[in-house]
């Protein structure tokens, strides 16, 4: 018994020993492989290919950026031989083809014929460049078309409608409508203001209409008839002009007066600070975490409207993008994911 303990102590010496022999002789090749990878280095960097960056492609300067490849590594772990010089070639390759591939998407995106803002808010905002590509602005008309070829705007008309849809689906919204221009005809032709008058409120609310809603319309249809607003001085009419007019009728408030300049005048430059996918989408836009954002609001705004952005910031970042504005919050709604079809409806 005494006689067998010394021999696993002799064991575990060999087999240090034999582990130690291992790792020296894998160990060895190692400068060879710190030359050839300095080798590879040098010859890398006596190639410098210039590369030109997505801004430089959107804003038409001559800025370059020149791309330098890293030595190749084997294996997971970082090279002993590799200095912060290497580290820099690196991450310079890596800047690079970044930008590369940022402006073939802006490129292909980007067709020649587009509305002039989708252009503006490239140039002034190249990271929009995927959200632009995913989704074609189609809520103004293409600049190619002739103002005959351009489908006509009926003032009046729109703005029943967005009375209609008020906080109501889609869906809803469209089954109303049909059912209320099918109390008066069954063309499908909008009723005149005229028409609308000389039918009493039960009789529209018989098409889904609640009794608020009724006399929104009839109260529009009234001032349509006496002449107080005309079709003609709503197109004519600049953006605060008409905003202040239409402040006036009963049933319009100012989200719904700018979804009506936006969507049915096809006005440019609106921006409707008080409405939430915009917040949300301008929140995206300048790298806000959303989703924080809101958790962290649950405690502190009990009782309060929640905004993911203030109104005065909103305005200040939205600044740069007149006077297309109206299409930056196209691309804001789908950033934020917001269904816009029935703000769509004429």
């Amino acid at each position: 018994m005494v006689a067998r303990n010394p021999r696993p102590a002799v064991q575990v010496r060999a087999s240090a020993r034999i582990s130690m022999r291992l790792k020296a002789s894998k160990a060895a090749p190692a400068p060879e492989k710190t030359t050839a990878s300095k080798s590879r280095s040098t010859k890398t960097k006596a190639a410098k290919e210039p590369v030109t960056t997505a801004v430089a492609t959107v804003r038409s300067r001559s800025k370059v950026v020149k791309a330098k490849a890293p030595a190749k590594r084997r294996g997971t772990a970082k090279s002993k031989s590799e200095t912060p010089e290497d580290e820099s070639t690196a991450e310079q390759s890596e800047i690079a083809t970044t930008e590369t591939t940022e402006t073939v998407t802006i490129s292909t995106a980007v067709p020649t014929d587009v509305h002039p803002g989708v252009a503006h808010l490239l140039a002034i905002n190249p990271n929009l460049a995927s959200v632009i590509s995913r989704h074609a602005c189609d809520a103004f008309p293409s600049p190619s078309l002739s103002p005959a070829e351009k489908d006509p705007i009926d003032p009046f008309q729109a703005l029943c409608s967005g009375i209609i849809a008020q906080q109501v689906s889609n869906a809803a919204a469209r089954s109303i409508k049909a059912r209320f221009i099918a109390l008066f005809n069954d063309n499908d032709t909008f009723p005149a203001p005229a028409d609308i008058l000389n039918v009493d409120l039960p009789t529209l609310r018989t098409a889904g209409l609640s009794q608020r809603k009724a006399e929104y319309i009839s109260g529009l249809a009234e001032q349509f008839r006496s002449g107080e607003l005309t079709n003609d001085m709503l197109l004519a009419d600049s953006d605060e002009a008409v905003t202040e007019k239409l402040l006036k009728v009963r049933g319009l408030g100012l989200w719904s007066v700018q979804m009506f300049l936006l969507f049915a005048l096809k006005r440019t430059d609106v921006f409707a600070t008080g409405d939430l996918g915009i917040q949300r989408g301008m929140a995206i836009l300048a790298g806000r975490d959303v989703s924080k954002l809101k958790k962290a609001a649950k405690d502190s705004t009990a009782g309060k409207k929640w905004k993911y952005m203030t109104e005065d910031e909103m305005l200040r970042l939205s600044e740069q993008y007149r006077p297309y504005r109206s299409v930056l919050s196209w691309y804001l709604w789908r950033l934020a994911d917001t269904d816009v079809e029935v703000m769509r409806k004429k």
